[in-house]
Formats: C-alpha cells, sequence, structure tokens
C-alpha cells in the first residue's frame, strides 16, 4: 500500500498544480530614485517578504513596520511562506488544504506542522488590519533546489521593489552558540535569489530585532527601535540609504547615519583586495556618494555622523559587540578595496553577504544588533557601471580624435 501511495502522489499533485515557473524577463526595480530624491512620492512601495516558519513573523513584522511611511508612499506587502518539498504523501493534503482556505497557491509540499500555514498568514493579517497595510500572503511549497524560481517568479509578476529573505541561521538566544545553522540548503537559495533576483534584495539577519509583536499595534510607543545604516559608499549602500530614508518620520525609529571614511593609503594597497564587482573608485560614484551624504548631512530627523578610521574591521566589530543599535542596515559591497585588506578571504563565512555583512552575520563575536544586508538590483548596477565606462571610452576617443585633427601651426 505504501509502495503504491508513493508512485500515485507525484501524478496526481502534477495533475492538480500547475507550475508557475518559467522564463520571467528581467525589470530594473529598485528603491533608490534618480537624485535629488523626492519626498512625499505616491508611488506604491512593493515589497516580497519571505518566512521560513512562525519563528520569522514578529521580528519581520517589526521591520516592515519600520520601513512603512504612509506619507512618503503607501506600503504593499506580499508575505510569502517558504516551504521545503520532502514528503510526496502530504503534497495533495496541503494542495487541498490551501486551496480550501483561499491562500493563493504556488507549488508543492513537505513537511511542518498543519498550524503553522494558519498562524502565519493570521499574524499578518492581524497587523495589516491594525495598521492599515494592504498584506497578500502566499505559500511557496518546493524543493530547494527549485524555490528561487517561485522567489523571483513572484516578485517579478508582483513587480516589487525589493526581496527579503531571511538568513539561513535562527538566533536562540545570546551567547557563544546563539546562531543555529537550521539548514544549509536554505543558503543556497538565498545565493541563487540574490543572483537571479529582478529586483533589490535584502538578507535578514535576526537576533530578536523589536522584542516581540507589541510594537506593531502601538507604533506610537515610546520605546525606540535605534537602527544604524553604516555606509562605505556605492549603490549597494546608496539602497540601504533609500531604506533608512523611509523610516525618519516613523515615530518608534531612531535613525543615525554613520559614513566610515578611511585613512590616505598608498595605491598599492587600494588594489590589494577587492569585495566588489563594481568599481566604486569611479569618480562618477564618488560624485553620487557625495551629492548624497550632502542631502542626508541638512536632514534633521537622523543623527549624521563621520569616522576616519585605520581598521576597518575592528570598528565594525566594535559597533556590533555594543548594544547601541537594535538593528544595522549595510549594503553587500561596492566600498573602497583597502577597508577590506586586512580581512583574510579565508576567514569570510558568508561571501554572499559582503565583507561587511559577513562580519556582522558571525555567531562566534558576540554581535548584538539584528543586521540587513542590502544588494541593489544587480542588473541594473552592472548595466549603470557598462554605461559609465562606456561614456568614458566615448569621451576619450572623441578629445583624440580633436587632437589629431587640430590644424598644425
Amino acid at each position: 500500500m505504501a509502495l503504491f501511495t508513493t508512485f500515485m502522489t507525484t501524478p496526481t499533485v502534477m495533475a492538480i498544480y500547475k507550475p508557475l515557473r518559467g522564463i520571467y524577463s528581467q525589470t530594473n526595480r529598485r528603491l533608490q530614485r534618480q537624485l535629488p530624491l523626492t519626498e512625499n512620492s505616491q508611488d506604491e512601495l512593493r515589497v516580497l517578504a519571505c518566512v521560513h516558519g512562525p519563528e520569522n513573523v514578529p521580528s519581520l513584522i517589526n521591520l516592515v513596520e519600520s520601513i512603512r511611511n504612509p506619507k512618503r508612499s503607501p506600503l504593499k506587502l506580499y508575505a510569502m511562506h517558504l516551504v521545503e518539498l520532502t514528503d510526496r504523501s502530504s503534497s495533495i493534503m496541503m494542495v487541498q488544504r490551501a486551496r480550501k482556505n483561499g491562500f493563493p497557491f504556488i507549488n508543492r509540499f513537505c513537511r511542518g506542522a498543519s498550524a503553522t500555514p494558519d498562524q502565519i498568514a493570521a499574524a499578518f493579517e492581524a497587523y495589516g488590519q491594525v495598521n492599515r497595510v494592504n498584506i497578500r500572503h502566499s505559500i511557496a511549497i518546493s524543493a530547494l533546489s527549485t524555490m528561487q524560481e517561485d522567489i523571483c517568479h513572484i516578485a517579478q509578476e508582483k513587480r516589487v521593489a525589493m526581496i527579503i529573505l531571511p538568513f539561513h541561521k535562527h538566533w536562540r538566544g545570546e551567547g557563544e552558540e546563539a546562531m543555529e545553522n537550521v539548514n544549509n540548503g536554505w543558503r543556497i537559495v538565498n545565493q541563487s535569489v540574490l543572483k537571479r533576483a529582478p529586483c533589490s534584495v535584502a538578507v535578514f539577519v535576526d537576533r530578536g530585532f523589536g522584542g516581540g509583536l507589541k510594537q506593531e499595534a502601538e507604533p506610537s510607543s515610546p520605546t525606540l527601535k535605534r537602527v544604524c545604516i553604516l555606509f562605505f559608499g556605492g549603490s549597494d549602500d546608496r539602497e540601504a540609504l533609500e531604506l533608512g530614508g523611509r523610516m525618519t518620520e516613523h515615530p518608534a525609529v531612531s535613525l543615525t547615519i554613520l559614513r566610515f571614511l578611511e585613512k590616505a593609503k598608498d595605491e598599492s594597497m587600494k588594489q590589494s583586495h577587492s569585495g566588489s564587482t563594481v568599481p566604486i573608485n569611479d569618480e562618477r560614484e564618488k560624485e553620487i556618494d557625495e551629492t548624497t551624504m550632502a542631502i542626508w548631512r541638512c536632514n534633521q530627523s537622523v543623527k549624521y555622523e563621520e569616522k576616519v578610521v585605520d581598521n576597518i574591521t575592528e570598528e565594525v566589530l566594535k559597533l556590533g559587540q555594543s548594544r547601541e543599535y537594535e538593528l544595522v542596515i549595510v549594503g553587500k559591497g561596492q566600498f573602497s578595496s583597502s577597508m577590506g585588506a586586512e580581512l583574510p578571504a579565508n576567514q569570510i563565512e558568508h561571501a554572499e553577504l559582503g565583507l561587511i555583512g559577513n562580519i556582522l552575520a558571525s555567531s562566534d563575536c558576540g554581535i548584538v544588533p539584528s543586521v540587513l544586508v542590502i544588494q541593489q538590483d544587480k542588473q541594473y548596477a552592472d548595466e549603470t557601471a557598462t554605461s559609465r565606462m562606456g561614456q568614458d571610452k566615448l569621451v576619450t576617443t572623441i578629445d583624440t580624435s580633436i587632437t589629431n585633427n587640430e590644424p598644425s601651426v
């Protein structure tokens, strides 16, 4: 009987469920807009937030509440419960249950308590009703090897500006074994989404951000969420600032922008290490960074600081080990290469988070705050860099042509 069930469930599931996967076109969707930043923009911000289980929900809702800014633009949240397909016999039950409850259904099922999807959906629905946030809940049930296809498909279909992914390690509390590796397969899912996503991506390393669900229902609570954005330069960090811009007017968020500046070093040192695929030393990138910083220096609703450092690793560790902030936001990469020169490559445990994100996600350095690592739409960043290099080449060619055609005296 068991053998019969095993052979029959797969074709039955395939008959009931038609996969949504397929080739999806790339679009340049991101948080960052053209400078100067516009205020009171009414463009709808669409975010796809993924969870592995109920343990991810409280902190994720706190994060979503922090970026909710109706005055700037309304927020539409697509909450997706990611479920790994492991047991074939439970697939039909999950399909039938999801359809009965009316949840948008994406793929196939694996394991998990029967009440888990209802608990997650109920939590998001309650938050949405209390805070008037437009929320759509869905369940993606798939093998981990194909999970990224479901995530990227929905991101493309719903035209979201950012995907929020949970880190593959769960926080268990303070101590030496604070982070528990749940399943390395989820790390591969995150890596695949970072490579393929049609929009910006944020990986959320949760260490109990917000402390529960109470603050979502009471945004006017005097207890502040202390948030710090680390700025080194580049498109990823500017995307982090754009997200932080939505937090500035929230009454329960205190935002600090900490810009790191390096001391002058030899050119040989600057070329010794690189943590980015985009040349941050490009003068055009530096100009954009300076224009962005000029805007934030004049913003009275944030605390702006600058630090000139010799060893960026020590400074980041010191900040992470302090209890000054509940959340640290940082771009994945694209900062000056010499800043990470003192960090040996063999110590990078989570390369998908970048050099700074890797330090703050460490489980054995006593890091306290939650961390949000942001990568701007990869295709947009690459196309922008290529376009700028092409423009520079064109200018050089024109200048050379003019020089060669000058009449002799």
